[in-house]
């Protein structure tokens, strides 16, 4: 039992902490190119409240497999959490939703040069993100992609020795919930007009949130 805990413990720090050194390296990447900020100052506290919340408490009581973490030899009193690969997991998983974050978010002025026959160059991308609406769209869309990928890198998180093909998915409720609860609170500041109004987003079609959902689960494919 006391393995169970600690391994929880472990989940979860290593869990907020790549999320939120994903935020970081969204915004640095966008300020070393020279380009618009991708996230409003209250994008990123909605984010929090629908990841720092739910997802981080679900993976607290989460059922580890007993007969796997007591085939492990006891730890040594010298261990620290980024033992055993933690490090290199917060790392990883943090670019990589940085990464995808940034893709969303240079996606609209691509295809606004691309359009009109412009290449895609920095100075192209930051005079396109210039545009009040290709801004807004831009924003709206890493917005998205950086909240719905947490969501989905905590489903991951639950085992990181594990396929998720291995995990019993259903067995942790919360964690459903947290899934759920996230993407519907998302949507929300996408379709409610006066959420739309408060955090300056824009509406996005069926095909937009198909494509965005399908970038957002790069974390959980690369689990």
């Amino acid at each position: 039992e006391g393995r169970s805990i600690y391994e929880n413990i472990k989940k979860s720090v290593i869990f907020l902490l790549s999320s939120n050194f994903g935020e970081i390296i969204t915004m640095l990447l966008t300020v070393a190119l020279k380009l618009p900020p991708a996230l409003k100052a209250s994008h990123i506290l909605w984010i929090n409240l629908i990841t720092d919340s739910l997802p981080a408490l679900a993976l607290g009581v989460d059922e580890n497999d007993l007969d796997t973490l007591m085939k492990k030899p006891p730890r040594k009193r010298s261990e620290g959490l980024f033992s055993g690969g933690g490090l290199s997991c917060t790392i990883f998983y943090g670019f990589l939703i940085a990464l995808i974050s940034l893709a969303a978010f240079i996606k609209c002025p691509c295809m606004y040069l691309t359009n009109d026959g412009l290449p895609i160059t920095l100075e192209n991308l930051a005079s396109a993100l210039s545009k009040p609406d290709i801004l807004a769209h831009s924003q709206t869309y890493a917005f998205t992609v950086l909240g719905i990928s947490q969501l989905f890198h905590a489903i991951g998180m639950r085992d990181r020795e594990k396929s998720l093909f291995c995990m019993d998915l259903g067995a942790n409720k919360l964690m459903i919930l947290s899934l759920l609860t996230g993407i519907g609170l998302q949507v929300m500041v996408t379709e409610i007009p006066w959420l739309i109004a408060a955090f300056r987003t824009v509406k996005l079609t069926l095909t937009e949130w198909g494509s965005l959902l399908c970038l957002s689960m790069a974390p959980l494919l690369a689990h």
